[in-house]
């Protein structure tokens, strides 16, 4: 990966930050975290991260509501919803709201995580390249 993707952790378990932190940065990703759902928008809105992973649940603010300020900002970041209480209807939703991924917490394992985010990534690439043939 030569491109260094920017992403976006928010989740209001450290626990979770901090891991998803730690193994990311380890495969070059520049990383930043909240656990604020209204300050990951902020965020969102200063500055361009490529990919956001976002936990469903939040006292302030929705995940699926962060999900589609998200999308409504910039339909081109690659949003992976997370959540430890998943009902059918909020995987449903997240994807019908263009949401790139869905991991269930507790995590299989990291090497799930990574493999989804380099899903994401993959994705990206892809639309880099088209994008810079179409500007050649």
């Amino acid at each position: 990966m030569k491109y260094k993707y920017k992403v976006l952790i928010v989740d209001e378990d450290e626990n979770i930050l901090y891991d998803i932190k730690k193994l990311l940065e380890q495969e070059t990703y520049v990383v930043e975290t909240t656990q604020s759902a209204m300050e990951a928008f902020e965020k969102v809105k200063k500055d361009k991260y490529h990919i956001v992973l976002v936990d469903t649940d939040f006292h302030e603010m929705n995940g699926i509501e962060l999900l589609k300020e998200i999308k409504r900002y910039d339909a081109l970041t690659q949003v992976i919803m997370m959540s430890g209480h998943s009902t059918m209807e909020k995987i449903l939703n997240s994807l019908e709201y263009g949401a790139n991924d869905y991991i269930l917490k507790p995590f299989r394992s990291m090497d799930h995580v990574i493999g989804v985010i380099d899903y994401s990534v993959q994705k990206l690439e892809r639309w880099r390249k088209s994008i810079i043939e179409i500007v050649k």
